[in-house]
């Protein structure tokens, strides 16, 4: 292995300011595609109108966004594999490609769902009716396997042209783009669709990607110490297989069961459910996840015992180095789940996945909330939900600083208290709800889940060792886009159930004829009641999910004294080499002589 002498020397490679101007590029690119993640959240009832999509059926738009993010959460893990085989800029290059490609057919959408046929596709259990809202879902998964690539490629090339020293600063500006382009993509998309129509959220993606191409396709190189040893990276090609399986399969259940339930049927009526539908329904959903995540556990295990450690030769050296490396044939592990039996470890990733199945609630329910209870224009429900995305990283760095002072469980807990309270005022929203009540309970969201986010990663950190802190960070991270994934999909899918009910109970009004101007008035104010009613509760059920992450966060165990987060190296320490820093972007840990680092066993050399 390098030297840490050598590793702090990776800039003298480059020639120039180089290493400053591709990662001022490679972050540029992620903010590009952070934005698309939440972009279309304030477009959601115009695209719902202009797909036609049917009012009791709405549940069918949110696979606009949980698309997205279930192509994300599996392109992460295994592009930032192919990343490490075939090179950085060969792969990014291909994915913004594909990431504007699939941009295109997202814009396109509506004109291919009216020119093309689409039932063959009934066969196979995908709901046809709007072909134009099938057209979108499928490019949206492909622009996120695109897109998920991204934030692992900028990680890599951080690693690649800064030492110890430069990396920290690095990965903390990768993860405050990233970050900024979630708080600001759904005031940009609510902009565009207001002035543009929502299309034009994919198709100015073609122009932008192109000027970062250009300058990507010039400067970014493949630095001279990863040379030789790129290709004999290993590629789960199964393990990304089984993990996408495993969460459609979990969604689809999951969406499934929640409506059928509303409505007072079990999963055994589903196939009744699909005749009168015209779509079809396998009851046994949720059991074929369970049964793709052992298969998956077991894959992963079987893959981490069979991989040891051999020599390599780095033809930039020429000298013999011991490489964590794949057997012939066989891939690297995509996940590495040894991490899951520190209790601790779990403990933040349970957290991880309550937040995020909260959160998402928080991203599309409130815009749509103001846009459809309210009647408030797209612009005015970007506005709204944007109150609740600017103080999440101002919540984050406090958060960080507590953490420092008070450790990471008091913070921790009282994140999730106060976004819990935010729910509940949410849940007490009246029909025609003030902007002021509006801007507390968003305000004060923020707050709560920025809080959260600093002593997730501290926990997260703490309990890896030094060499899988970078995997740990991206776990969790993982595990906050599959909570949101299943979040979205199973209480959007309730949501539509409660509404269906609702609405069945209508009674017109005494006398008024149906279907004239006074049942049709009624019927509308109702069904905005109704709508109402079925918003406030999902807002409830929200603050119950932070409620129950609260039980993992008490939890929460630093291995080492809260001073440990606070020690500032003495000098002779830091001349000795002794510090090591490791940074995700909204969090970071000192190892130092002071403080002795976490275990580093022989297994998890690379």
């Amino acid at each position: 292995m390098r030297s840490l002498a050598d590793a702090g020397h990776r800039q003298a490679e480059m020639p120039g300011q180089l290493p400053l101007l591709t990662l001022i590029l490679v972050c540029a690119a992620v903010f590009l595609t952070a934005l698309d993640q939440t972009v279309v959240v304030t477009a959601l009832p115009q695209m719902i109108s202009d797909l036609q999509i049917p009012i009791l059926q709405v549940d069918r738009a949110s696979w606009i966004i949980s698309g997205y993010l279930l192509g994300y959460v599996i392109a992460m893990p295994l592009l930032g594999q192919l990343a490490d085989r075939y090179g950085r800029r060969r792969l990014l290059l291909l994915c913004l490609t594909l990431f504007a490609l699939a941009s295109l057919v997202c814009g396109l959408a509506p004109w291919l769902g009216e020119q093309n046929d689409l039932s063959f596709l009934q066969g196979l259990g995908i709901d046809t009716r709007s072909p134009g809202l099938v057209w979108l879902v499928g490019a949206r998964v492909v622009q996120a396997a695109g897109g998920g690539a991204v934030v692992p490629i900028a990680m890599a090339v951080a690693g690649d042209y800064y030492g110890r020293r430069g990396l920290g600063p690095a990965l903390g500006l990768i993860g405050m783009v990233t970050e900024a382009g979630g708080v600001l993509g759904p005031l940009y998309g609510a902009w565009i669709t207001q002035t543009l129509g929502w299309s034009a959220i994919f198709f100015l993606n073609l122009p932008l990607v192109a000027l970062l191409m250009l300058p990507l396709a010039f400067f970014l190189r493949e630095p001279a110490h990863r040379l030789g040893i790129a290709r004999q990276a290993g590629v789960d090609l199964l393990g990304a297989a089984l993990l996408g399986a495993m969460l459609l399969c979990l969604s689809l259940g999951l969406a499934q069961e929640a409506t059928l339930l509303t409505a007072g049927q079990s999963s055994l009526q589903v196939q009744s459910q699909a005749e009168a539908t015209g779509t079809q329904g396998n009851p046994f959903l949720i059991a074929l996840a369970l049964l793709l995540l052992l298969i998956l556990v077991a894959t992963e295990l079987l893959l981490q015992r069979g991989v040891p450690a051999r020599e390599g030769v780095s033809e930039a050296t020429g000298g013999k180095q011991r490489h964590r490396l794949p057997l012939p044939g066989r891939g690297a592990p995509l996940l590495d789940l040894r991490l899951f039996r520190r209790p601790s470890f779990v403990a933040a990733a349970l957290v991880s996945l309550l937040v995020g199945a909260a959160l998402i609630i928080a991203m599309v329910d409130i815009p749509i909330f103001v846009a459809t209870v309210l009647g408030e224009t797209a612009l005015a429900s970007g506005l709204a939900l944007l109150r609740l995305t600017a103080m999440i990283p101002v919540g984050a760095l406090v958060g960080g600083w507590l953490c420092g002072r008070l450790g990471s469980r008091p913070v921790a807990v009282g994140g999730l208290l106060f976004a819990a309270a935010a729910f509940w005022l949410m849940h007490l929203w009246p029909l025609r709800v003030d902007w002021n009540q509006i801007t507390l309970s968003t305000l004060l969201g923020g707050w709560g889940f920025g809080l959260v986010i600093a002593p997730i990663g501290v926990i997260a950190l703490d309990a890896a060792r030094t060499r899988q802190a970078g995997l740990a960070a991206a776990l969790v991270t993982m595990l906050r886009m599959i909570g949101m994934i299943l979040g979205l999909a199973a209480l959007t899918s309730w949501g539509l159930g409660y509404f269906r009910a609702l609405a069945a109970a209508f009674v017109p009004p005494a006398g008024a004829a149906p279907f004239s101007s006074a049942y049709l008035r009624a019927y509308t104010a109702y069904l905005i009641q109704a709508a109402h009613t079925v918003y406030t509760t999902i807002f409830l059920v929200a603050g119950v999910l932070c409620l129950l992450a609260v039980l993992p966060a008490l939890a929460f165990r630093e291995s080492q004294p809260v001073a440990f987060f606070k020690r500032t190296p003495s000098r002779d320490e830091q001349s000795s080499g002794a510090s090591a820093r490791v940074m995700t972007g909204k969090v970071q840990s000192d190892w130092s002589e002071g403080a002795p680092a976490p275990e580093t066993r022989e297994g998890d050399q690379l």
